[in-house]
């Protein structure tokens, strides 16, 4: 990693953590060349991912894999924080098509925050995350639990 990399990453401790904060992710647009080469690497060279001929007249152009737009909006919410890591995912639905060429935005907000039932060194904190289209469509919805460091006084308190 470079030096640049991980000065803006940040320390940031399970009790800094609330019901109903919510944050901003990024935009991307998913492009025909992010669908074929996710479409390489995951092994999964559906026609309506790969064959426009195919894909057109059933979506309106080729289809971006549902994983591949989860991990794009898994990436624009990314938190630089060096106390949390991905716990897993939990609800992925994908209630909208994303098409090649358009425009993904991602939004996340804290929905639960809990002790670890085993863990008392960690915190679990559930993030919903949305991607939504140009057009304001929901294209990913799905829940991020995150394993954060409780700060050392309290795990021990």
């Amino acid at each position: 990693m470079s030096a640049s990399s991980s000065q803006r990453f940040a320390d940031r401790w399970f009790d800094e953590y609330a019901v109903g904060q919510a944050e901003p992710g990024g935009s991307a647009v998913v492009g025909a060349d992010d669908i074929a080469d996710f479409a390489r690497i995951s092994h999964d060279d559906h026609p309506a991912h790969t064959d426009p001929g195919f894909a057109e007249p059933r979506f309106g152009g080729l289809l971006a894999h549902g994983v591949l737009t989860f991990s794009v909006v898994v990436g624009l919410t990314m938190e630089p924080n060096r106390r949390a890591v991905a716990y897993g995912y939990d609800r992925i639905r994908f209630p909208g098509p994303v098409l090649a060429g358009d425009t993904i935005t991602a939004t996340s907000e804290v929905v639960e925050v809990a002790a670890h039932p085993r863990n008392p060194a960690i915190g679990l904190v559930t993030k919903a995350y949305t991607g939504t289209n140009q057009d304001g469509r929901t294209v990913v919805v799905c829940r991020h639990v995150l394993a954060v460091d409780v700060r050392p006084q309290e795990a021990h308190a």
